[in-house]
């Protein structure tokens, strides 16, 4: 019995190539590349005796005993055990946080399987994030959903095999384009350490199996996850990941905390505010950032109060006649010279810059 055909309920979007005939039927070969169901044995269990309902009964009862006395003993130890970098967020719901600006990835667990959003900064982190699930369950990662395509969100999916990669659309293109772009990325990498190299065994490049336009809801364990598309905010294919029941957002990269965000030439900054106020009226309990310390709504907030600033003083530069160069060197702002990534002013300066209607 396939778990996938059996388990995983989208709606009520149809992935990116399925009809809803087959997104129905959820078949392994049109639902995915890695799952290989054909390897699953499923065996069908002993017949019971009188004899050996007894001696079952006798297994269990000892086997809650133990646990009884296991959790009586332990306390809260499975939680410290987790590490400074994993907070449980709700039940079954966790972050683990990257190191400084490195990229954070989400832990949810279900009744049938594990959830992971993002596969870390890189497979050091994507082999962290995993012993982590097996510190809290021994169920497999069945869902991997990337919040958006870039390496250091996604280099790590091997990590977890047999998941099923779900994006918005365009993910896969984008990480096929850089893959293409930088055939050595791997070797380079493996390069840096002698932990990084052990950490890339086993790799190959996985895409996302399925990709969705706009939105998505996937009911699957027990959790209900909504995915929300935001366009030109930060990558080629940012999501929102959204659990309306226990409040908990992944809000994607579109806002980042106490770092000046990478502004591409399609990302805008209306776009930005747009997905800003989209995702406050969501009112979530806990907003987990791409990058930087988790919190609430207030990170939101804060962006846009940067972004205000950032757009005031671009116009005054603008209004006195100053030619973009003039201006990205003119422009400074000196209420968040504690954030991290300054290098990356300019491209906000010219994001500010188009946004009042300057010419490139």
């Amino acid at each position: 019995m396939d778990w996938v055909r059996q388990k995983l309920s989208f709606s009520p979007i149809t992935p990116k190539g399925l009809s809803p005939a087959r997104c129905a039927a959820l078949s392994p070969s049109a639902r995915t590349k890695a799952a290989d169901t054909d390897k699953i044995r499923w065996q069908e269990p002993p017949q019971l005796t009188e004899g050996n309902i007894a001696m079952r009964t006798m297994g269990v009862v000892s086997v809650i005993l133990s646990l009884v006395v296991s959790t009586a003993i332990t306390g809260s130890a499975l939680a410290q055990d987790l590490g400074p970098r994993v907070e449980k967020l709700a039940d079954g719901i966790y972050v683990h946080t990257g190191k400084a600006f490195d990229s954070n990835s989400g832990i949810i667990l279900t009744d049938e399987g594990v959830v992971v959003v993002d596969t870390g900064q890189n497979p050091i982190e994507s082999r962290d994030i995993l012993a982590t699930v097996k510190k809290l369950t021994a169920m497999p990662v069945r869902l991997i959903i990337d919040t958006e395509p870039h390496a250091d969100h996604t280099t790590g999916h091997f990590v977890f095999p047999g998941a099923i990669v779900i994006a918005a659309e365009g993910g896969g293109a984008s990480m096929r384009a850089a893959d293409l772009a930088a055939p050595d990325r791997i070797q380079r990498l493996a390069a840096t350490s002698p932990e990084m190299k052990a950490a890339l065994e086993g790799y190959r490049f996985i895409s996302p199996h399925i990709e969705y336009h706009d939105r998505m809801t996937i009911n699957f364990g027990g959790r209900t996850i909504e995915l929300i598309y935001m366009k030109g905010v930060h990558s080629e294919s940012d999501s929102a990941v959204w659990l309306p029941r226990e409040r908990v957002l992944f809000s994607a990269s579109a806002f980042v905390v106490n770092q000046i965000n990478v502004l591409r030439p399609f990302v805008t900054i209306p776009d930005i505010l747009a997905a800003g106020k989209m995702l406050k009226a969501l009112n979530p309990e806990h907003v987990v950032p791409g990058h930087g310390t988790p919190g609430t709504v207030k990170i939101f907030d804060d962006g846009e109060k940067y972004y205000a600033l950032l757009m005031d003083r671009v116009d005054k530069s603008m209004k006195e006649g100053k030619s973009l160069d003039d201006i990205k060197k003119a422009v400074t702002m000196p209420e968040y010279s504690s954030w991290g990534s300054q290098d990356r002013m300019p491209t906000n300066v010219e994001a500010a810059y188009k946004a009042l209607g300057g010419k490139l």
